[in-house]
């Protein structure tokens, strides 16, 4: 297995790390959450200092973003709390400036390395979602339980690898258990959610490998989870009493 099973990191018992990533003018501080041995892709949290710099250019690599907290320019864009940011191989990311601290949840597909100045191809873009303009979606899972909808942020076009955040209800509750065929990892944003695997809190992450069944869900106050899988997103449900002990 490329990545450990993970569930669940708290990252605020974590300490930050100097780390020097590629495309940035200065060291900045990781908290690194889990990393595949096999192709150097990692999932981290990112803390930029008021007025940190990159130079304009490339990476070998697609990259997906999510700010979570502070303000962040990108060329001349201006990006607030929860704007997500997908970078594709090869295309042009323009000078980023944070105006205040931030902190990032960053995915990389593979080991980046970065080109200074270098003009991305036409046909590799950068995509921009400001979640709080975009509207709330059902969940594409039959049979999933009321209480909860979805913001969709990105999908592959190729693998149906995909990135949403779910916001559940205060009191929701699913006494089943979950399996999917593909991975998924998740980040806890706000509120906490009560499972038989223990509780996903704030600050919370899991990377969790396809067919690990995972269940029963329930939350007092809600909560908001940042989601991505590395394929199309298919569930089976089973009950607990049918599972194998």
């Amino acid at each position: 297995m490329p990545r450990d099973h993970i569930e669940f990191l708290n990252t605020q018992e974590q300490k930050w790390q100097s780390h020097d990533f590629p495309g940035f003018s200065t060291e900045i501080k990781q908290k690194l959450l889990s990393k595949d041995r096999q192709t150097g892709a990692i999932t981290s949290l990112i803390s930029l200092p008021v007025g940190q710099n990159t130079i304009g250019g490339s990476y070998n690599h697609s990259i997906e973003i999510l700010l979570l907290e502070g303000i962040l320019k990108i060329g001349d864009e201006i990006l607030g709390d929860l704007t997500h940011v997908y970078v594709e191989k090869g295309a042009e990311l323009p000078s980023l400036t944070s105006l205040t601290m931030c902190e990032l949840l960053i995915m990389t597909e593979g080991t980046l390395e970065f080109q200074e100045n270098v003009h991305g191809y036409e046909d590799k873009e950068m995509r921009i979602k400001k979640t709080s303009e975009l509207p709330w979606e059902g969940t594409i899972t039959p049979g999933f339980p009321t209480g909860a909808m979805r913001k969709s942020l990105f999908k592959h076009p190729e693998t149906g690898a995909s990135s949403w955040l779910l916001g559940v209800l205060p009191q929701f509750k699913d006494s089943r258990y979950e399996i999917h065929p593909v991975v998924e990892e998740g980040y806890q944003i706000y509120g906490n959610l009560n499972t038989s695997r223990g509780n996903f809190g704030e600050g919370h992450y899991f990377w969790r490998p396809a067919e690990i069944p995972h269940g029963d869900f329930n939350t007092q106050k809600g909560c908001l989870t940042f989601f991505r899988t590395d394929g199309p997103l298919q569930t089976t449900y089973i009950e607990a009493s049918d599972l194998i002990k």
